[in-house]
């Protein structure tokens, strides 16, 4: 069972991942190189415009990139013998990106923005110092390896999207017992 376990999973991060990057290049080549190239070439100029039409390319390519990697991923665990609803994974998938801007985030943190310390920020900050380069940890040997931090955004979709149902599926455990 714990083979069917794992095996499902990396399953679902290899589809989840495939899908989800060759749905973001095909909206990257329908919205660079089709729409703000050739259809709207030099004709909008002003910074509203240019703003709002970057706004809508971006978050319709995100959530292209989030559901087809969501549906693959409820695909493959339908191969499984699992249904999952479609609205946790999509969830998860939503959130996986962010963490990863967060963990960037804690590579460099200017502490010294907090300027002289009063007594509580003088205990708090060595605490806060050591939490951000613990948590931060993996990202730091996975940057001084020279590794492309990309690889991180590809797989943060579907790993999130997996922490979502799995997440969501214990409240509902929970919820169903108490009833």
């Amino acid at each position: 069972m714990k083979k069917n376990g794992i095996t499902l999973t990396l399953g679902q991060i290899v589809a989840g991942s495939l899908i989800g990057l060759v749905g973001g290049w095909v909206c990257l080549l329908i919205f660079d190189n089709f729409i703000w190239q050739v259809l709207l070439g030099n004709k909008v100029h002003h910074g509203f415009w240019v703003g709002l039409l970057l706004l809508i390319s971006l978050g319709i390519t995100y959530g292209v990139v989030i559901v087809g990697s969501s549906a693959s991923i409820r695909f493959v665990s339908q191969k499984f013998g699992i249904n999952i609803p479609l609205k946790p994974l999509c969830s998860g998938a939503f959130l996986g990106p962010p963490a990863v801007v967060g963990l960037l985030a804690l590579l460099n943190v200017p502490w010294e923005i907090f300027g002289r310390p009063n007594l509580i920020l003088a205990l708090l900050l060595p605490v806060l110092k050591t939490l951000a380069y613990i948590v931060s940890l993996p990202m730091r040997g996975w940057m001084y390896l020279g590794l492309p931090v990309e690889i991180w955004y590809i797989l943060a979709v579907p790993i999130g999207a997996i922490l979502g149902y799995r997440l969501t599926a214990v409240k509902n455990t929970e919820a169903a017992e108490q009833a």
